[in-house]
């Protein structure tokens, strides 16, 4: 009787822990999101339309950007190929910045509260900079 008990509070705490964890794995809080990598890269890739599973190799300057409204993102970059007879001379080298440039973002309870009858002055307040 008490393997019993035990084996069903083990299990309920299993699956407390296993929603919890999708809560947080699964939950957004809408942020822009930049990843920048220069050199090499390996990526899986998963097509839920038609089911594909990718393998990528890639080799360089690699940006992938998720952004709200009111971003702007620039890459700038510059390759040389040094070159000479034979392979054992050749030079290769890269330059290049990546510069963010984030705005006022608008998150849906600020919709809601305009919608609800507030007026942006009143809303100013919680999207102040902190002094």
């Amino acid at each position: 009787m008490m393997k019993k008990i035990t084996k069903e509070i083990a299990m309920t705490l299993c699956v407390i822990v296993f929603m919890a964890g999708c809560c947080f794995l699964f939950s957004g809080c809408s942020h822009n999101v930049v990843n920048y990598s220069d050199g090499v890269g390996f990526e899986t890739t998963m097509r839920p339309d038609t089911g594909n599973f990718g393998l990528t190799f890639r080799y360089g300057k690699i940006l992938s950007v998720t952004a709200r409204e009111n971003t702007e993102v620039e890459m700038t970059g510059a390759g040389k190929a040094g070159g000479g007879e034979s392979s054992d001379s050749a030079n290769a080298s890269a330059d290049g910045s990546v510069k963010v440039k984030v705005g006022k973002q608008i998150t849906g309870y600020y919709v809601d509260a305009i919608k609800a009858g507030a007026t942006p002055e009143q809303l100013n307040i919680y999207t102040a900079p902190n002094k």
